[in-house]
């Protein structure tokens, strides 16, 4: 039986370091904005607005002025992309750990491993960081990293680019030789002296022509020309620190038993994955967004770490009522979970495991029976009773 295609994404972030700055001062959307030295220096970032203008990394900042006077240049905050790229990787290991981060705004990641359409999933992904980090992202799908990265990044921004198992060549074939890797302009330029501009001629031609422009390299070139690439993605993402999730809500929330059914539904899902990875947590923390964008947020931690949702809900209440201390609606809500241990950190404090009813062991097997039961029936197979009641108030509403 032939071996199933594999399923790889390359995720491209859109002007990067220029978006974060429009999502934290929306009056900036829409409008020519660059990052980098205000005066002097360079640009390391310049929003699409300011490409279209002519503005280009890594152009000195006095020339991009010159070009663009309208120009908004920002100072980088380096710290403040590191924490929107970590939150952003966050997202695709809830769906994979199989992650390669090539760059603080760029990486590919597998999803071999699961059933679904790559498209699918890979567009639940995009939604996510777009509803929770409000960035706007590229993403290239298909059998390897050569075609996904190029996928990714031919039609920006916001591309979202398949390229079908069996037509990576066809995908390559009309495109600049430029595109290809280990391709630069010193390189590029060999090659359209030897008449091969394009990929299909790179294809075409004998390893004789090629190795007159690229050396060594010929055999590998016309492999890549081939759209043939057997790299794995190797993981460079650490085991999780920490679980996460967050929600912007469609509309602001000033129920606070209504935001409190959210979290406790973030949980739910966030330990399916924690029971999946073997682990167990100690900490839960609550974070909250209010409509103009400032943040609080609060920890408690239980006596025994766990990876049962109910043990935590006992501390969501009250940790929202510390945190939820302005009189706002909230526009987000999300819950961390931290302090993260494997199984022995359990049976070493709790000498005893016992299976009685209410024991630590018999939560984690009802819990992990339902997960099962999901797996196998679907989400509705198996619902909680507040969720249900939710349902039935609504209706009634």
């Amino acid at each position: 039986m032939p071996e199933a295609p594999r399923k790889i994404v390359h995720l491209d972030a859109d002007a990067f370091f220029a978006s974060v700055e429009q999502v934290l001062d929306p009056s900036l959307r829409g409008k020519a904005i660059a990052v980098g030295g205000l005066d002097r220096g360079i640009v390391c970032s310049a929003s699409y607005e300011a490409r279209r203008l002519g503005v280009r990394t890594p152009m000195p900042t006095a020339l991009a002025r010159r070009i663009c006077p309208e120009l908004i240049m920002i100072p980088g905050r380096h710290g403040l992309y590191g924490e929107f790229s970590r939150r952003m990787f966050e997202i695709i290991h809830d769906y994979t750990p199989e992650i390669e981060q090539c760059s603080i705004d760029e990486g590919y990641f597998d999803l071999s491993g699961r059933k679904e359409p790559i498209e699918e999933i890979a567009g639940a992904i995009r939604d996510r960081i777009r509803t929770t980090l409000q960035l706007p992202v590229s993403f290239g799908m298909g059998t390897n990293k050569l075609v996904t990265q190029i996928a990714s990044k031919l039609h920006k921004p916001e591309s979202f680019c398949v390229v079908p198992p069996g037509s990576e060549a066809m995908f390559l074939y009309p495109l600049s030789n430029r595109w290809l890797p280990g391709v630069g302009e010193k390189t590029g330029q060999a090659l359209d002296l030897l008449g091969l501009f394009k990929v299909y001629h790179i294809l075409q031609a004998s390893t004789e022509l090629l190795e007159r422009a690229v050396g060594s390299y010929a055999r590998e070139l016309r492999q890549y020309a081939a759209g043939i690439d057997d790299r794995p993605v190797v993981s460079t993402i650490d085991e999780p620190k920490s679980y996460g999730q967050q929600r912007t809500f469609s509309n602001d929330l000033s129920d606070a038993d209504e935001v409190e059914l959210r979290l406790k539904q973030m949980l739910d899902q966030l330990m399916v994955k924690i029971r999946a990875d073997g682990k167990f947590v100690k900490t839960v923390t609550i974070r909250v967004r209010y409509p103009g964008m400032e943040e609080a947020q609060g920890s408690e931690s239980l006596h025994e770490a766990s990876c049962v949702a109910s043990d935590f809900y006992p501390l969501l209440k009250a940790l929202l009522a510390r945190v939820w201390v302005k009189p706002l609606p909230l526009r987000m809500a999300g819950v961390k979970l931290s302090n993260v241990c494997p199984p022995s950190c359990i049976e070493k404090k709790l000498p005893f495991f016992s299976e009685a009813p209410g024991s630590m062991e018999s939560r984690i097997r009802l819990a992990t029976a339902v997960d099962l039961l999901h797996q196998n029936m679907g989400d509705e197979a198996i619902r909680p009773a507040r969720d249900l009641l939710r349902k039935k108030e609504k209706r009634e509403d």
